[in-house]
């Protein structure tokens, strides 16, 4: 019986130690350390062989003590608009790993484009102390948003935005990829073609419109007005409307959201893909390859974009002495030319 009446039990498991994750991973103390602390000048070799032995022994490092030693949480923001798009997905999903070997965890929400929400969950996470963000605000051409994230003093990377102020992005050539849409659609000699587009508040949106614009611009052709909307303020009735009108559109560029949404109004009015109307998807995916028809699609990458911007972001986190210029990142498009689209057809169009 022990001092005080309390009985110690013999039973009772001794706790894993950063010294039994170094002996089961084969490597030195200081080494298995680095590794867990997130310092990146350890083989990547060594580094799986720790996170192993990490995942074997069930090994829990006290994060709050870690935290306040190294004057670090190893937590980084993610802030989305909506977490159910499949891109957004994808990027979190290579985020998450490209900064999980490096030690760090992401914690990730979505604002629905709901501003109140958006100004709410950067507050949470500088309050969180998280050591650096990765974002796409709501609206990168609005000042307040600009004000707002020049006051953050936590690194941070923007990823498929481009607000004003100077800071780090990491963008996909959107504009490329509309333009190289409707170039595509001209050539077949498509004249009344409508875009659906990203927000117009977004640089994703407005490099979208410019592309397309530039596409007709060039062939001194002038772009087709009323044609241009947003996703998510698109669907069948302005669809019929555009169908209806004297001169009815031909053919669509669209996010590829949209996509199904468009297919179901063609089939119901049965307009045949592509004789009646040529379709194009902002966006690919496996399942546009085996629909019937396959679906013409400029295709990004979302994977590359995230992983170069979970990379940028570890490197200003990393950096003593922050650099006063910012970088700015980009990833190309390509026009993947499949069989929903094809000449113009002059009995075609959208009337039936």
């Amino acid at each position: 019986m022990a001092k005080g009446g309390t009985r110690q039990s013999a039973a009772e498991p001794r706790p894993i130690t950063i010294k039994d994750v170094a002996s089961r991973a084969g490597v030195g103390l200081g080494t298995a350390s680095r590794v867990l602390n997130g310092n990146e000048n350890v083989a990547p070799h060594l580094r799986e062989q720790v996170f192993k032995a990490v995942q074997d022994l069930g090994y829990h490092p006290n994060s709050v003590a870690r935290s306040m030693r190294l004057g670090k949480s190893y937590a980084v923001g993610c802030l989305v608009t909506d977490i159910r798009q499949p891109i957004a997905a994808e990027m979190i999903a290579a985020a998450e790993n490209t900064l999980r070997r490096a030690g760090y965890t992401l914690i990730v929400a979505s604002t629905h484009f709901d501003d109140s929400r958006e100004a709410e969950i950067l507050s949470l996470l500088q309050n969180r102390v998280v050591d650096g963000m990765l974002l796409a605000v709501n609206r990168d051409n609005d000042p307040e948003t600009a004000r707002r994230l020049a006051a953050i003093n936590i690194p941070m990377v923007l990823w498929e935005r481009s607000p004003d102020g100077g800071f780090d992005t990491v963008l996909t050539e959107h504009r490329v990829g509309a333009r190289r849409a409707t170039e595509h659609l001209l050539e077949l000699g498509h004249r009344e073609i409508a875009l659906v587009a990203g927000h117009l508040d977004t640089w994703v949106g407005r490099e979208q419109r410019a592309g397309f614009d530039a596409a007709f611009t060039a062939r001194r052709l002038e772009p087709p007005a009323g044609r241009i909307f947003e996703v998510g303020a698109f669907g069948a009735r302005k669809l019929e409307a555009l169908c209806r009108v004297e001169r009815p559109i031909t053919a669509i560029i669209a996010n590829i959201d949209e996509i199904p949404g468009i297919l179901h109004f063609c089939a119901k009015r049965g307009l045949v893909l592509p004789r009646d109307m040529s379709i194009v998807s902002i966006g690919d995916a496996s399942i546009l390859e085996v629909m019937t028809p396959s679906i013409t699609a400029v295709r990004g990458n979302g994977t590359k974009v995230a992983q170069l911007a979970a990379t940028l972001l570890l490197k200003k986190m990393a950096d003593k002495q922050p650099e006063t210029a910012s970088e700015r990142l980009s990833v190309g498009m390509q026009l993947k030319i499949r069989h929903s689209t094809a000449p113009l057809n002059d009995g075609g169009g959208g009337h039936v």
